[in-house]
């Protein structure tokens, strides 16, 4: 135990104990099934008016964590949700009270039906982002709000009159109002889901392509098909929403107005963004303050508008990361956690061994080279070629490297290579396989892996958790599974043998002290480290490193050249850029010089050292 641990009061300990067991899987989840129950029976059983004002507030508690989804995990700040809400209630109101349809076939049907319409409408607005996106899909409940108060079978401005929804059979009756409950395990479904995903590992990936989208290409998300899985996931909840909404009395045009769809965001930003308690506590406030005080709409919403100017500016976690930023304070105060916050832990042991033994194991001997560039040329639209007719090959097992002055179009190459563009001609060859025609997500599951000339890093999550994210393709179907992750005996498993990999990464590269810390917090050579240990995680055949000890300390260069010394050994094919010649030209087996798009010399790392064209345009010898 570390010194720091020791330290802890025994007050701090024993609540860090009790902490501990309320995290044991089940445990927390069996605590919020009975708190749920006796809530819902006791609303469900009260008064009219209670019933009517938490069944209002729990729809709106399932509108905002269907916003969250999209607004707080991968960043799209929708406006369309009211319309999408507006979809399922008249929906469902149409075809249960003019056509007869039964409401529980109702119910998949209208949120499979708004899911598609929340993919769809997610695939062409998508082309667009930040504020155009919101603009796009602000337009959608305009537009849908304009045709309900349009057309005779909705009713027009004066709405339709909901079904009424079925009450419980003889012998339940003590249950109470059989909606209620029906309108709070809709919730409570939602709530369960949201969770389930912050709770897998897929949830890293999502946070990543929030912040930090290069990083989950590289690591073979293809980020374009989540966003608007994650879009078609949050409609159907919107859909759930309507449903559950129209057996409560009249609908009409005017309660899915646009102010709902920014209610909607006042709720998730108010509560705390990206948060699983935050959008319904925004919810709660923002559907019951109304009723708490007696004040005209149009000061309401001016009130509404106020408030959500103060959050951004004062707490941008909303009201949830007040109570989390209070509860640190006093946790750090009292020595709670302690142990926990110490940043150099000792490493598990055999950590690095591990990686070198996962790369070996996967190891491929075919035969030719591991990168393959033959003819590319690319251009930026300014007219003069960042890379012409450029012919580059890196055989298997070596670290080759790529140096030039700057400008010389190194990095322009390293990102052809790894996908993130496309050449304009010539073709790219990665193991055997043409690639030039793929984006980067196909790299990493050919075995490509790479790191950036600037680390691109989620920085809420910690350290681990980043490495995490390179481990993406060694897991299958991990999208599909993260809605029920956590009661799937299997995803448990992948998830902590992900957390395992993940750390024997980080000791790889010898970071892992650092595992539990935020990256927004830690040093740069901790930053560009976690980026190689990221990188290798999947035990890649081919790694792409862009200035991978820039910024580092002499101790730090010396672990990473033998570090790579030691994936050379176990088979990988590393392609090295470095403006470091001493460490350029003592690692690596063969290196090639570019200066203004072209290729100068390139042959074994002394050959090239010697070349007097290289000493002229690059050594300045």
């Amino acid at each position: 135990m570390s010194a720091r641990a020791e330290e802890v009061p025994a007050a701090g300990r024993r609540l860090d104990g009790l902490l501990r067991l309320a995290r044991l899987p089940g445990v927390g989840l069996v605590a919020l099934l009975v708190a749920f129950a006796l809530f819902s029976y006791e609303v469900a059983n009260g008064s009219a008016y209670t019933q009517s004002l938490f069944s209002v507030f729990a729809v709106y508690a399932i509108l905002a964590v269907s916003l969250d989804l999209v607004a707080g995990v991968i960043g799209l700040y929708s406006l369309c949700h009211a319309g999408l809400f507006a979809v399922g209630a008249y929906t469902t109101t149409i075809l249960a009270t003019e056509h007869g349809w039964n409401i529980w076939v109702l119910l998949p049907a209208v949120v499979i039906g708004v899911g598609v319409a929340g993919l769809l409408i997610g695939m062409l607005s998508l082309r667009v982002s930040g504020l155009y996106f919101a603009i796009t899909t602000f337009v959608f409940t305009l537009l849908v709000v304009t045709l309900l108060a349009d057309l005779d079978f909705t009713g027009g401005l004066q709405g339709l009159i909901g079904p009424i929804f079925p009450d419980f059979s003889p012998g339940l009756e003590w249950l109470g109002s059989s909606l209620v409950w029906a309108t709070m395990l809709c919730l409570l479904a939602c709530t369960l889901v949201s969770w389930a995903i912050r709770r897998s590992p897929f949830y890293t990936v999502l946070l990543a392509i929030r912040d930090a989208e290069p990083l989950a290409e590289a690591a073979g998300a293809n980020t374009a098909l989540i966003k608007v899985a994650m879009f078609g996931l949050s409609a159907a909840m919107a859909g759930l929403a309507g449903w559950v909404f129209c057996f409560q009395g009249y609908i009409s045009p005017g309660q899915f107005e646009w102010t709902l769809s920014v209610n909607i965001l006042v709720m998730v930003l108010l509560g705390g963004i990206n948060s699983l308690w935050g959008p319904i506590i925004g919810a709660a406030f923002i559907s019951m303050f109304p009723d708490w005080v007696n004040i005209d709409p149009f000061w309401q919403e001016v009130l509404f508008g106020a408030l959500l100017l103060v959050v951004i500016v004062a707490a941008p976690r909303g009201f949830v990361g007040l109570l989390s930023g209070g509860a640190r304070w006093v946790g750090e105060r009292i020595g709670l956690g302690a142990d926990r916050l110490a940043r150099h832990e000792p490493e598990p042991p055999g950590g690095a061994r591990r990686v070198i033994e996962r790369i070996a194991a996967g190891h491929n001997d075919s035969d030719g080279p591991a990168i393959e560039c033959r003819g590319i040329s690319f251009g930026y639209g300014t007219g003069v070629l960042a890379l012409d007719g450029v012919d580059f090959v890196a055989q298997r097992g070596t670290i080759h490297g790529l140096i030039g002055p700057n400008g010389s179009g190194k990095s322009t190459l390293v990102d052809l290579i790894a996908g993130r563009i496309k050449p304009d001609a010539g073709a790219i060859t990665l193991n055997g396989v043409r690639m030039d025609g793929h984006r980067a997500p196909a790299r990493a599951r050919n075995g490509v892996m790479r790191t950036f000339q600037t680390a691109v890093m989620v920085g809420d999550l910690s350290v681990r958790d980043n490495v995490v994210v390179g481990l993406y393709t060694r897991v299958p179907r991990l999208g599909l599974r993260a809605g029920v992750w956590p009661g799937l005996p299997t995803a448990r498993r992948d998830g902590a043998r992900m957390r395992s990999e993940a750390a024997d990464a980080l000791g790889f590269a010898g970071v892992d002290g650092w595992r539990r810390a935020r990256v927004e917090g830690v040093p740069h050579g901790v930053e560009q480290l976690t980026q190689l240990a990221e990188a290798c995680a999947s035990g890649p055949s081919t790694l792409v490193l862009d200035e991978p000890v820039a910024g580092l300390s002499t101790v730090e260069t010396e672990r990473v050249k033998e570090r790579l010394a030691e994936l050379k050994e176990a088979g990988m094919t590393i392609l090295l850029i470095e403006h470091q010649p001493r460490f350029v030209f003592d690692l690596c087996d063969e290196v090639t010089v570019l200066n203004a798009g072209k290729v100068v010399a390139t042959g074994h790392s002394e050959t090239v050292r010697s070349d007097t064209r290289v000493r002229d345009v690059y050594l300045g010898q």
